[in-house]
């Protein structure tokens, strides 16, 4: 155990001092291991150690890689209803907006169910990057309930949507249901996001309801997992039932494929 922790500290340092740059490939377990003169069974021992705290992530068939050293690092709490910028400021970061877009189109069968429209509805549709001191840490399609109040111009969203629909509506965003899915960062949303095709990422597909129930907001939002932890409190009652409404991913959208971790959350935004 001694040895593990001795080698885990020392890669540690060489991932924090940039020997080991961020998305560069760590040495083979049989290098490291005649390197530092113990068995390979310590050497996957101590890279565990990284990879468990987020230093390192394996790629089957490719290798183990650096995720980063944490220089930013954004950390959320799912049961709590808070905006982006509002978790990136109080992460001691500075919140920015970049690749700003605002369409109306006609709302995917998806979103049609998550919102409760008609076939035939249209919706606003904005996309955008969440930046932390000028890092990406999200990129997200929010597809709004079209209300003749609701801005279309992109200057409106700059800053919280929560603010601008409770500003809308009169009543805040308070609920809402997510669907956490593990994904791989695929074009678009990889250049959006600063990271390489295939990077792992995590895409939350959301219903954002305000205080008395009404959906107004359906979000696909990926999500940098080197730069954002998400936590989630685990008690041992039972959550709620459901959004009737559960978020689904539309089909025409570029948000990534992957098997979905269903999560009860107010969601983010």
């Amino acid at each position: 155990m001694l040895r593990v922790q001795s080698v885990a500290q020392e890669l540690e340092r060489r991932v924090v001092d940039g020997v080991y740059a961020e998305g560069s490939r760590l040495p083979a377990e049989p290098e490291l291991a005649t390197e530092f003169a113990v068995s390979r069974t310590t050497i996957r021992g101590a890279v565990a150690d990284l990879q468990a705290r987020g230093l390192v992530s394996r790629e089957q068939g490719r290798g183990t890689f650096v995720r980063g050293t944490g220089r930013v690092s954004v950390s959320m709490t799912l049961e709590t209803n808070l905006s982006i910028s509002t978790v990136i400021r109080e992460s001691g970061r500075e919140p920015g907006t970049t690749g700003l877009s605002v369409h109306r189109e006609l709302a995917p069968a998806a979103v049609l169910a998550a919102l409760r429209l008609p076939a035939g509805s249209h919706c606003i549709v904005v996309r955008r990057t969440r930046t932390a001191d000028g890092v990406a840490v999200t990129d997200s399609i929010d597809h709004l309930l079209e209300v003749p109040s609701l801005p279309t111009d992109p200057g409106s969203y700059e800053q919280s949507v929560y603010e601008l629909l409770e500003e809308v509506h009169r009543r805040p965003v308070s609920s809402g249901t997510a669907m956490i899915q593990a994904a791989t960062a695929e074009l678009p949303t990889a250049e959006r996001l600063g990271v390489p095709v295939g990077h792992p990422i995590l895409v939350l597909s959301q219903v954002h309801d305000l205080d008395g129930g009404i959906p107004v907001m359906y979000s696909i939002v990926s999500i940098r997992s080197d730069v954002m932890n998400l936590y989630v409190h685990r008690g041992s009652s039972a959550a709620d039932p459901l959004h009737e409404s559960t978020a689904r991913q539309p089909s025409d959208q570029d948000a990534p494929q992957s098997s979905p971790v269903p999560a009860v959350s107010p969601g983010i935004q």
